[in-house]
């Protein structure tokens, strides 16, 4: 679509609203996204964390094709988005018009690497921080690569998780999404530099929450510890998966709580 020469940043919720289909008083309570490529998986565990829950509700498409990963969350009278996201770019639209709409908590899950000894797959990471090693946040902030999470908002989550007898990290993470080209100096030098971890999608949620002065937190479960040499092609990984089920309903069922708080 295309406004005469004015930039997409530039364009009102109003507009885009009747671009993507939405009526004119629509609006969004919060976000719930989730770092995956693993569509159906997600949605699926999102579903079965209602059900346990006893929460009714419902779980529909977005009107336009361009928001085909996200859909509409509708609890009682909240109206929240739940998304799929892989990587930064895709994702930070969805969160832009989020927030546009009128969102006021971001909630993003997912998993990570492990950058510090002693970190344990199962275990969650909670960041105070991510360094964005990609452009997407760049944009959004252009002071600094690093972005800060709400800190009321996050020790929330962490309490959270805490109470269900699981080991939480509260510390800084850097977000990569070239994570097929991440070599062995990379991963020492981040470890190095003190950060928990290393994922897709942070850096980019928390930069264009900030951005429109929406309170953002992450959860990130430890699938592997790339510190330690264990990583998705280990012997164990495989064995834990039934684990890594539980610990992302975990997260979604913390989540939920928050975002309906």
């Amino acid at each position: 679509f295309c406004y005469n020469f004015v930039m997409y940043r530039s364009i009102t919720a109003k507009q885009y609203k009747v671009h993507l289909g939405f009526p004119d008083d629509y609006q969004v309570d919060g976000v719930l996204c989730y770092g995956t490529l693993y569509e159906n998986r997600t949605i699926n565990a999102l579903k079965d964390t209602l059900d346990e829950l006893k929460i009714k509700a419902s779980l529909t498409a977005l009107p336009h094709e361009f928001l085909r990963f996200g859909r509409e969350l509708k609890i009682n009278n909240h109206t929240f988005w739940f998304m799929i996201g892989y990587g930064g770019a895709w994702i930070s639209e969805y969160i832009h018009w989020a927030c546009l709409f009128g969102s006021k908590k971001n909630i993003l899950l997912g998993s990570c690497g492990g950058l510090r000894k002693g970190i344990r797959q199962g275990d969650f990471i909670i960041p105070e921080s991510s360094y964005g090693e990609e452009s997407s946040v760049r944009i959004y902030n252009r002071k600094s690569p690093i972005q800060f999470t709400d800190t009321k908002l996050s020790e929330k989550l962490k309490s959270i998780l805490e109470n269900n007898s699981v080991k939480v990290w509260r510390g800084p993470m850097v977000t990569c999404q070239a994570m097929i080209g991440e070599t062995r100096q990379d991963i020492q030098q981040w470890s190095k530099q003190g950060y928990y971890g290393v994922e897709m999608e942070a850096s980019t949620v928390i930069a264009v929450s900030n951005h429109f002065n929406v309170p953002v937190a992450c959860s990130m479960y430890v699938g592997d510890n790339l510190i330690e040499e264990h990583n998705t092609l280990s012997d164990e990984y495989e064995k834990e998966a039934d684990a890594r089920r539980q610990n992302q309903k975990l997260q979604i069922k913390a989540a939920l709580q928050i975002l309906l708080d």
